[in-house]
């Protein structure tokens, strides 16, 4: 019988679920495909509990309709169980590749083993090949339960093959969110098999679920997706709380940067590699920043950098080592394009009283004169 503490783990997790549920389904824009894919994770993880807890209470009551009802969720959970590692496959490859028409070939070739387990999952009810449900309405595995348990593992170490193959191309918080995703949720299914009558296969999936949605969900509501930096949202709220915040003895300083000559590199060498261009200017940047400076994406390619610095000379250090951090770049890379910053940077005058906008304008204003002076 289902212990008193896999029940209470299973109860908790199905709240935190229901939690993350609401405020993921509330707040993402659902067109995306990461979303989408995600609220599927959190949804088929919260039904696959409701199943667990109910066939494992249902075990062994007397009567036709404890049966019936024992068998109907056993078929069910044993139908659905591998949507779940299904849905993380689908939701890695998306990471990795962020390409919807792969992402859509791979999904109509998963219809296959998944009408199989269907099939297989409907033959049980009366060969007990998975499960059985004896005269006594007890659960029992069955002697093909192995086949069925090898091709869950085996959905799980392909998202794995995915992540580690291409973990050059992830973002260091996003690799780490998504190995991570497999310690607890192994551990749980693990549990369960070996230790008869315990329920924490869906616990465990329930704690990899939530290293996904704060490292990566959440996180994907304030970042900008290509390059990883924060987002023009993000920028504005930041930038709006820094004015507020400054006085006439403490303020800050930004440095607006914009790629040189961004279209011709994408004209002449494709978008993919103008991607990539953003992305290593984002690099190049993040070295020459402390870890607690903040920078975001404007906007195509311009991106801004907030310091907490009033001081002229130290705003002009960190500029001429983004300059410095440019021409090593152009100097020692393999690529078949250079990469040029303009820039336009101040340090925010409390007295102005300007807002964001007119800071934004002001700044942009410097960048163009910049690039003026330098190609005159």
């Amino acid at each position: 019988m289902l212990t008193l503490k896999s029940l209470d783990s299973s109860i908790i997790s199905l709240i935190i679920l229901f939690i993350v549920y609401m405020n993921v389904h509330n707040r993402s824009q659902k067109i995306f495909t990461s979303n989408s894919l995600f609220i599927a994770l959190v949804r088929m993880n919260m039904i696959m509990l409701v199943i667990d807890l109910c066939k494992w209470l249902l075990n062994g009551l007397p009567g036709s309709f404890s049966m019936i009802s024992h068998m109907t969720l056993n078929f069910l959970y044993y139908l659905l169980a591998p949507g779940a590692p299904i849905l993380w496959l689908l939701y890695t490859n998306y990471q990795v590749y962020h390409d919807v028409k792969r992402l859509k070939k791979l999904k109509n070739l998963l219809y296959i083993p998944f009408v199989i387990n269907g099939i297989a999952s409907a033959t049980s009810l009366y060969t007990g090949w998975l499960y059985l449900v004896d005269a006594n309405n007890i659960y029992h595995r069955g002697k093909y339960l192995w086949v069925y348990v090898t091709f869950c593992f085996f959905m799980l170490g392909t998202s794995l093959f995915y992540i580690l193959n291409n973990r050059k191309n992830l973002e260091k918080r996003y690799y780490y969110a998504l190995i991570t995703f497999f310690l607890p949720a192994v551990i749980g299914i693990t549990v369960q098999l070996f230790i008869y009558g315990s329920n924490y296969t869906w616990s465990g999936t329930m704690l990899s679920l939530l290293i996904v949605y704060f490292y990566i969900q959440d996180r994907s509501l304030r970042t900008d997706y290509l390059t990883g930096v924060f987002n023009r949202r993000q920028l504005d709220r930041y930038i709006k709380q820094k004015i507020q915040n400054s006085t006439e003895k403490k303020s800050f300083s930004a440095i607006l940067i914009d790629l040189n000559k961004f279209k011709q590199i994408n004209d002449n060498f494709g978008h993919a590699i103008g991607d990539e261009a953003l992305r290593e200017s984002v690099k190049i940047i993040r070295k020459c920043l402390r870890k607690d400076d903040f920078l975001a994406r404007f906007g195509g390619d311009e991106f801004y950098v907030i310091l907490d610095i009033s001081d002229k000379e130290k705003l002009e250090e960190v500029v001429n080592r983004i300059r410095s951090g440019v021409e090593n770049f152009n100097r020692e890379n393999n690529k078949p394009y250079n990469l040029g910053f303009g820039m336009g940077y101040d340090i925010y005058d409390y007295k102005s009283k300007m807002k964001a906008d007119e800071f934004f304008r002001h700044l942009d204003m410097l960048m163009y004169n910049n690039k003026n002076s330098v190609s005159s």
